[in-house]
């Protein structure tokens, strides 16, 4: 990897311009934590180029000690920089104690005052990802983000859930569209909804959304389909959440491609790190080529008999699917239904042979409400039972994969 920092320019706009390229740059999240006007300047320029359409930037005043306390009790952006006012043995203190704070996978970059090829090297020893000798320029903060995600993208794609329900009428949509909602809103996480039931999705009007994709124009054509129309066809709800919604003509004589699907999922994980697919009720060759390619699997079922039924024939044919992979997670909807025979969950879940389950309680009012007015849960009743449910279920499903903070160093070596 090349650094320019390093190298003393005259020049200081030319040598990043030799580094940059037209690629722009996945959905992430960056915090800035900026001691001198001119590097707040500078990032608040960068982050509106073209490059960086897609980064969500929060920038705000102070060091390295004001980031710790920023992140002593939430989750660390895929991007971090902080500007240090101290040096040598001062700097490296500082750094620990933001190590100890910082989730595995945040790159931290550092922006610093000294052009001294040592420090930069005892910097990536300890695993920290880049440092720019200050006063920095916008071109040269692009040329970096560019560095650290677009020649990663591969390292970085992101994480795809795909919801499915054992029969129609279980709730398979609702939760899927909640769950994306309190993922990106609630973690600050970039996150995209693909509603995969083109013709009858409820995605669009249960998230007050005008869908005006086009998608139907595409969908037949694999090769017609990248990231910058992805771009083109999306429609945001809220900073964090975007949603594709379905056809434009639910009656249409429109087919998906084959490949379709599976292209589509390929393109999003590419560009966010939180993908979340709402799939029909149907055993489609493209239904099965969203649950091979998704990350895990979120079953979605009614606590009876005929939905055991039908949950176990999912499950024989997940494992077939995906034999390499976890059991699937389950999650009983509508349960304690009022003058319903029920099977009980953990009976429900033993019969299944799983071990990773969730429950959400009946609660017509709560739900209806929410979708009558086109709201998610956590916008309309975020102290209800049923949205404390779904809000763990979101951080239970951020979290797998996700080791204990501990520091660069011991990163780097492998300890603990």
């Amino acid at each position: 990897m090349k650094h320019t920092a390093f190298t003393i320019n005259e020049d200081a706009e030319a040598l990043p311009q030799q580094s940059l390229s037209s690629a722009r740059v996945p959905h992430l999240t960056a915090s800035a934590f900026c001691v001198t006007a001119a590097t707040r300047s500078a990032i608040e320029n960068a982050s509106g180029d073209r490059r960086l359409t897609r980064v969500k930037t929060e920038i705000s005043e102070g060091g390295i000690a004001m980031a710790c306390r920023a992140f002593e009790a939430k989750a660390t952006p895929a991007l971090l920089i902080v500007e240090a006012e101290g040096a040598g043995a001062e700097l490296l203190k500082e750094l620990d104690a933001l190590a100890e704070v910082c989730d595995p996978g945040t790159k931290v970059v550092v922006i610093g005052a000294s052009n001294d090829i040592a420090l930069y090297r005892e910097l990536t020893g300890r695993g920290i990802a880049d440092y720019l000798v200050g006063p920095i320029t916008p071109l040269a903060y692009v040329a970096m983000v560019q560095r650290l995600f677009t020649q990663e993208a591969a390292a970085r794609l992101g994480k795809v859930y795909a919801f499915v329900g054992v029969k129609g009428g279980v709730g398979t949509s609702t939760l899927a569209q909640n769950i994306a909602w309190t993922i990106a809103e609630g973690q600050a996480s970039p996150t995209l909804l693909l509603d995969l039931d083109f013709r009858f999705g409820s995605a669009a009007v249960n998230l007050d959304l005008t869908p005006v994709t086009g998608l139907d124009k595409y969908i037949n054509d694999p090769d017609k389909l990248d990231a910058a129309l992805l771009d083109r066809l999306i429609v945001p709800r809220g900073d964090y959440l975007s949603v594709l919604p379905g056809f434009d003509d639910p009656l249409g004589d429109v087919e998906p491609a084959p490949d379709a699907v599976e292209r589509l999922v390929e393109i999003a994980r590419a560009s966010f790190p939180v993908v979340v697919l709402d799939l029909p009720h149907d055993w489609s060759p493209a239904s099965r080529d969203a649950l091979t390619s998704a990350d895990e699997v979120i079953v979605v079922a009614s606590p009876d008999l005929t939905n055991l039924r039908n949950a176990r024939a999912l499950m024989a044919q997940l494992r077939a699917l995906r034999p390499n992979d976890a059991m699937p997670r389950v999650i009983l909807n509508a349960c304690r239904m009022p003058q319903r025979k029920e099977v009980t969950p953990d009976k429900f879940a033993k019969s299944l042979g799983v071990e990773d389950w969730t429950t959400i309680l009946f609660d017509p009012a709560t739900f209806g409400n929410a979708a009558a007015q086109g709201r998610a849960l956590g916008e309309l009743s975020p102290r209800s039972k049923v949205h404390g449910a779904i809000k763990h279920l979101a951080l239970d499903l951020m979290s797998r994969g996700k080791g204990k903070r501990r520091s660069w160093l011991r990163r780097l070596i492998g300890g603990d």
